[in-house]
Order: structure tokens, then C-alpha cells, then sequence
């Protein structure tokens, strides 16, 4: 029989997996590209004045990873492109920028993969008011 504090450790990291596991969706901005799901995740969420941290997850209808793919990020138009870092084997991009006016914000997103290009805006002025 397992001892009392063994059987309380593992209950409590099952408790912290399931909560690590359970996503609000409303914590995700998506768009579309090319077929690919984009979701875009803030870290802290809504965006502040200062640094924040940007979580792109893409994910191909046929569920592979993009490899390959370049992610560049960008605050406003006149701004230079910043690739974003791939987060190993994962479909996360990852980069954090400065948000000057969180009321306003917008995040510029500029996508290659193989042949294809483009660029998708994410609103981010919205997530403070709970879309």
C-alpha cells in the first residue's frame, strides 16, 4: 500500500497537469494563413506597456509541424521585421516586443513557407476587452 505522502504528491501533480492542460480558448486571438490555424498567445495576458511575449501556434490542417517556416514579427508598419524564435520541435514561434499603447496595439505577422508568403494583423487592443 502506498504511503499516505506518496499518494498526496502524485493527486497534486495530477491536479497541476490537468491544470496546465486546459486551455480557455478565449486566451487566443486565431486567423487563418494559407490553410495553417494561427493562434496567437500573450504573455501577460491582455498585452501591457513594456516588454510582452509573443506565442504564435501554428498548426497545418494535416497537424505536421512548419518546418521550415519563418515567423518575423513587428509593432507597426514602419518597424523593422524580428524573426520569431521556432520553440524546438513545436509549432510555437516565440518572441517578445515592446508595446508602446496597449488600448492600440497590433501585432504584425509576416509568414513564409516554401512558396507561399504573406502577412496577418492580430488586433490586440481587443483582447482587453475580453475577445
Amino acid at each position: 500500500m502506498p504511503s499516505r505522502k506518496l499518494l498526496v504528491a502524485l493527486l497534486l501533480a495530477g491536479a497541476l497537469l490537468t491544470a496546465c492542460n486546459s486551455h480557455d480558448e478565449s486566451f487566443f486571438i486565431s486567423k487563418q494563413w494559407q490553410g495553417w490555424s494561427l493562434r496567437l498567445e500573450t504573455r501577460p495576458h491582455p498585452v501591457q506597456a513594456g516588454h510582452n511575449e509573443f506565442l504564435l501556434h501554428v498548426v497545418s490542417p494535416d497537424r505536421h509541424l512548419p518546418r521550415g517556416m519563418i515567423v518575423q514579427y513587428r509593432m507597426t508598419p514602419g518597424d523593422e521585421w524580428i524573426q520569431a524564435m521556432p520553440d524546438g520541435l513545436s509549432d510555437i514561434f516565440r518572441r517578445a516586443l515592446t508595446v508602446k499603447d496597449p488600448a492600440h496595439a497590433k501585432l504584425y505577422v509576416h509568414l513564409k513557407y516554401r512558396n507561399a508568403e504573406g502577412d496577418v494583423v492580430f488586433d490586440l487592443s481587443a483582447r482587453g476587452a475580453g475577445s
